[in-house]
This record gives structure tokens, C-alpha cells and sequence, in this order.
């Protein structure tokens, strides 16, 4: 079993002891970690991280960056720039800020505004993806 460890500037999303697995996006590509993986240091890019349960509960977390280690003893920590829990997004929230950060975009005479509705954007496009994006279930 893996332990995963998740912290973010803010707060520690989640310390889980029993993971099976853990597939997340790096900027070489997506990467699934099983027991006994090589020890590993990797940036992140933004994308979502599924992992799997002892008990085969798979769930996800849209994540925005940071950098993930792989110790010797199977301990998998994930320093994040920010990170969400699928199950602890507000849809109905993303939904209504996409939609102002939308209508920012449309109106570029002001550029400061039109860049922070841009990252806006991509992070509600990441947190709906996370909500929308059903947990795949295990086989027997």
C-alpha cells in the first residue's frame, strides 16, 4: 500500500494510509504509481489525480500545479500550488464563476482583468472537469 499525502499552500487537503494506486498529470506525461515504485521527484501540471482505495473507492482531486515525490518506502507527497476534492466542489459556484470569467473575456479593453478571467477560466474548466469525470470503477 501507498500512504499519499496531499498539501497545498493553504491547508493539508488529505493524509490517506491504504492507497492502491495514484495517476496524476506531470509535465512528462501522466504517470500511475504503484507500490514499490522507484523513488521520484516530478513537477505537476495542472490536470486531475485519481487515486484508489484499499477498499476500491477511487476518487479525484483537480490539481494546479506543484511537484510530487516518491520516497523509498512508498510514501507519495504532492506539494500543490492549489488543489479541490471532486466531492467538495460547489458546481453550481464554477458554473457561475466561468460564466463571468466568459463575459470578461469578451470585453478585452481591459487587459489586467481579461488575464485574471483568463486563469479564472482554466481553473473552473479543471474544477468541472473534476466534478463531471466519473470515478472509474473496479473490476470483481
Amino acid at each position: 500500500m501507498l500512504k499519499l499525502d496531499i498539501v497545498t499552500q493553504e491547508k493539508r487537503l488529505l493524509t490517506l494510509e491504504d492507497v492502491e494506486s495514484v495517476s496524476v498529470d506531470t509535465v512528462e506525461g501522466e504517470i500511475t504509481i504503484l507500490p514499490n515504485h522507484v523513488p521520484l521527484l516530478t513537477q505537476l501540471k495542472e490536470g486531475l489525480l485519481r487515486f484508489k482505495t484499499k477498499s476500491g473507492n477511487e476518487q479525484l482531486v483537480a490539481i494546479f500545479g506543484g511537484f510530487l515525490e516518491i520516497d523509498s518506502e512508498g510514501n507519495v507527497s504532492i506539494l500543490a500550488d492549489s488543489a479541490v476534492r471532486a466531492e467538495d466542489i460547489d458546481e453550481a459556484k464554477v458554473e457561475q464563476a466561468r460564466a463571468q470569467a466568459e463575459s470578461t473575456l469578451r470585453d478585452k479593453t481591459k487587459e489586467q482583468e481579461f488575464a485574471l478571467a483568463e486563469a479564472a477560466l482554466k481553473k473552473t474548466w479543471l474544477e468541472l472537469k473534476a466534478v463531471k469525470t466519473k470515478p472509474r470503477h473496479s473490476q470483481g
